[in-house]
């Protein structure tokens, strides 16, 4: 399945009262996005579905950063591979750089 800004899936796995899901917009997608907000994150991080839809590829980091979850265990989806740099902004107009 092609992914578009319409049919991008919006799953809230978590049943953690530290995350929320918002519609935000990026650059290079013309509609607004389900994106789930974790205030217990480290740092910020995007699906590599929607990583796909840029204009531009993502940068291969030098060394994969392992990504863990709240109780330690490694994810399914495995260590973080890539990064991308682009601006993220909220429906009131702040922005926040990725």
């Amino acid at each position: 399945m092609m992914l578009t800004p319409d049919n991008l899936p919006a799953h809230l796995p978590s049943h953690s009262s530290t995350n929320l899901l918002l519609r935000t917009t990026l650059p290079f997608i013309d509609k607004p996005i389900p994106t789930l907000i974790d205030s217990g994150a480290t740092d910020n991080f995007v699906d590599e579905s929607l990583a796909a839809l840029t204009p531009q590829p993502p940068h291969h980091l030098p060394a994969p950063i392992p990504l863990k979850l709240f109780d330690g265990d490694s994810t399914p989806a495995g260590d973080i591979t890539h990064c991308l740099e682009t601006t993220l902004t909220f429906a009131d107009g702040q922005q926040q750089e990725l």
